[in-house]
């Protein structure tokens, strides 16, 4: 495979939203496992969204779930 240069994935090009700093391929933060490339200030970007995600749709059963409020459960099946 030739070598070439990294392009950030959110590069499109946009005035009011260019690349900053070096692209390299960063952690993946899905659960695909999937790495892409991205520039410094674009991976911050990424990096809130998914903080965003977690917060919204949390892996484990918040503290103050519970379970009589709109007769939900945690671990349905």
């Amino acid at each position: 495979m030739a070598d070439r240069e990294l392009e950030c994935l959110d590069d499109y090009g946009d005035a009011e939203d260019p690349c900053e700093g070096a692209v390299q391929y960063r952690m993946a933060l899905s659960g695909t496992g999937q790495s892409f490339p991205r520039c410094e200030r674009h991976w911050a970007k990424r990096v809130e969204v998914q903080d965003g995600i977690n917060r919204r749709y949390p892996s484990q059963q918040p503290a103050d779930f519970d379970p009589a409020y709109a007769g939900e459960s945690w671990d349905e099946e």
